[in-house]
């Protein structure tokens, strides 16, 4: 029987399934046959449907309310130590049980990519028997906030810099962080070229904005940001996708002249259709645009670690935050001309998401067959 490799994530906020699925993809890609990868939202799968469910809506509604998960990360950040005690009690019930799971099913690694799952996987292991390995790949990008910090975590694997020095302000031991990078989707890192993405969405040829709005549909002022764009003297052809927000698309197909999509599973095409990308700094979507090499027009962000997005992003020439009608209207002629898009592909393709990607599926096929490294991991990451 192949070994297993378990990824354990919560589907909320697409950051953290989109990387699920990206290791996963990686390992099949440079290992197929070798392993079966399965990829779980777990709380559900465990049978934690009520609290999954509250975890969910809390989200949407911190989406809806940014400034709750700002103030959200700076309570947990001033008081670490109280949080990780926190979700230890609250999740000691999910450690059981993922302990009695991972027992029956003994995969070869679990990859644990959310905070809390971090902290059940671990108290799993020292509490209830769990002895599969656990790594805890950190989702955020540049930072990471003490969400993350389980102090007795057998092994991270960050995309940044940034994001291991915070562990380690944190209290996670740094020899027990491995600096990689950030994974994106096979479809993301291997596009179909423009011109064919367009045909096949019936797409006209032409200078051409996706507006994403995630899976939930979620967006400050959607409808300003499209007639904005709809009415640009650019003259743009529009594409918005709402997600799950079936209310949002229904306006948008009543006023006309834009293409809607609800909730797509075909996002990598879209994004190669477009010529520029129009939303919120949701970090899956940051970096699924820039692997495709497409500028970014950051309309909002929600927690502190999508402000370091914004800021990554402008500071590399990748992008600008057009928190308002007049902003995105000026970006947008400047993300218009050629020369402007062609400098952000040709700039994004240093970021080496290929490489990143190809890197963590032989972490992790060497730590599920070998164990992990005897001395941390220490690469370029996300810079």
């Amino acid at each position: 029987m192949k070994p297993h490799l378990f990824f354990a994530t919560l589907a909320a906020g697409g950051g953290h399934v989109a990387t699920a699925r990206a290791l996963a993809q990686a390992v099949e890609r440079h290992y197929p046959g070798r392993f079966t990868p399965i990829v779980s939202d777990y709380m559900s799968d465990l049978g934690f449907h009520a609290e999954d469910e509250r975890h969910k809506a809390l989200w949407r509604w911190m989406l809806a309310h940014p400034w709750s998960a700002r103030w959200g990360q700076r309570l947990m950040d001033r008081l670490p130590t109280l949080t990780n005690r926190l979700h230890r009690r609250t999740l000691d019930a999910v450690a059981k049980a993922a302990a009695a799971h991972l027992g029956a099913l003994r995969p070869a690694l679990v990859v644990a990519n959310h905070g809390w799952l971090a902290v059940a996987l671990t108290r799993a292991q020292r509490r209830y028997g769990l002895r599969a390995r656990v790594l805890t790949f950190a989702t955020e990008p540049l930072d990471a906030s003490a969400l993350w910090a389980e102090r007795e975590a057998e092994r991270f694997v960050v995309p940044s810099s940034g994001a291991l020095a915070d562990l380690v302000r944190f209290g996670v031991p740094e020899a027990r962080i491995d600096l990689i990078g950030y994974p994106v989707q096979d479809a993301f890192l291997h596009p179909p070229a423009q011109a064919q993405a367009r045909r096949a969405l019936g797409l006209g040829d032409r200078l051409t904005c996706l507006v994403s709005l995630g899976g939930e549909g979620v967006g400050r002022e959607a409808q300003r940001v499209v007639e904005t764009l709809a009415t640009h003297p650019t003259a743009p052809q529009v594409v918005v996708v709402t997600g799950r927000n079936a209310a949002l698309r229904e306006r948008l197909e009543a006023r006309g002249g834009v293409h809607v999509f609800g909730f797509v599973d075909t996002m990598a095409e879209l994004v190669a259709a477009a010529d520029v990308v129009v939303g919120k700094a949701g970090p899956a979507s940051v970096m699924e645009a820039l692997a495709v090499g497409r500028p970014l027009l950051l309309t909002a962000y929600a927690g502190l670690n999508e402000q370091k997005l914004v800021r990554f992003v402008k500071a590399r020439g990748f992008g600008d935050f057009v928190p308002t009608p007049e902003a995105l209207g000026r970006s947008l002629a400047r993300y218009a001309q050629p020369a402007v898009r062609e400098r952000v592909f040709t700039e994004s393709r240093r970021l080496g998401f290929d490489a990143m990607t190809r890197h963590l599926a032989h972490y992790l096929a060497a730590a599920a067959t070998q164990g992990f490294p005897t001395r941390p991991v220490r690469e370029r990451g996300l810079a």
